[in-house]
């Protein structure tokens, strides 16, 4: 933000607890001008007040992450509100980062804002994770869930299942979610409205978080012009246990 001082964005930016002054990488100076000027233009287009705290990540090959809450409270990310598709577009910009723009989605999911974020500056590399044990899909469950979609495409709301997330919960049951013709989002045959994902939440609690991310996207589908979405969900996932496409 260009409103923002210069020295102090160059102070955070340091702040990374026992590393040494010479192994600092590079301050971005280029990359976080660009997202200064993103935040300039939040500003002008009234999404958030002028002044508004905004916490900033950096990563040691040069990314920004920049994040603030907006007038109406939604967590936004370098000058943008912090949609699903957002979300996705910077985790795929910035892989380094990937785990804390999910960090702030599910903050905004569960309406806390920037509660709980770790501190200005450097990120440090960490050694990549392996991927949580991939749960055996429960064959019955997912047959139910087949079925009930097969409904909607004799109905000519959904195309032929292609594209489809299968997300295996651990101690059984699934959720099978499609995109519809209409622009509907579709899980285990129903349209995801909040009476459906409530109920889906009581039998398959372990994956809330996955219908949270689930009925973010359908409200940001439904704000937009009705199209076609069979594929919309390919890669859309970033869950090592989500299974797309089917």
């Amino acid at each position: 933000m260009g409103r923002i001082k210069k020295k102090r964005v160059e102070r955070d930016a340091r702040r990374q607890p026992g590393a040494q002054a010479q192994a600092a990488p590079p301050f971005p100076q280029a990359e976080v001008e660009r997202v200064m000027r993103l935040w300039d233009r939040a500003i002008d287009t009234g999404l958030m007040a002028s002044g508004a705290d905004v916490k900033y990540h950096f990563t040691p090959d040069g990314k920004v992450l920049s994040v603030a809450v907006g007038r109406s409270g939604q967590v936004l990310a370098n000058g943008e509100r912090l949609t699903p598709s957002v979300a996705e577009r910077l985790r795929e910009e910035m892989p380094l980062l990937a785990g804390m723009v999910t960090f702030y989605e599910n903050n905004q999911l569960a309406g806390r804002g920037l509660d709980g974020a770790p501190q200005d500056g450097v990120m440090p590399l960490l050694p990549p994770a392996g991927p949580d044990p991939m749960p055996a899909v429960d064959q019955e469950a997912l047959a139910a869930a087949q079925a009930a979609t097969a409904v909607l495409v004799h109905q000519g709301k959904v195309a032929e299942p292609v594209g489809a997330m299968v997300i295996p919960a651990q101690r059984g049951g699934v959720l099978f979610a499609v995109g519809g013709l209409d622009g509907e989002l579709y899980v285990n045959g129903r349209a995801l409205t909040r009476q459906w994902a409530d109920t889906l939440r009581s039998e398959v609690p372990e994956l809330a978080s996955d219908l949270d991310r689930l009925q973010a996207m359908r409200a940001e589908w439904l704000d937009a012009p009705s199209q076609d979405r069979t594929l919309a969900l390919v890669g859309s996932c970033t869950d090592p246990n989500c299974h797309t496409p089917h």
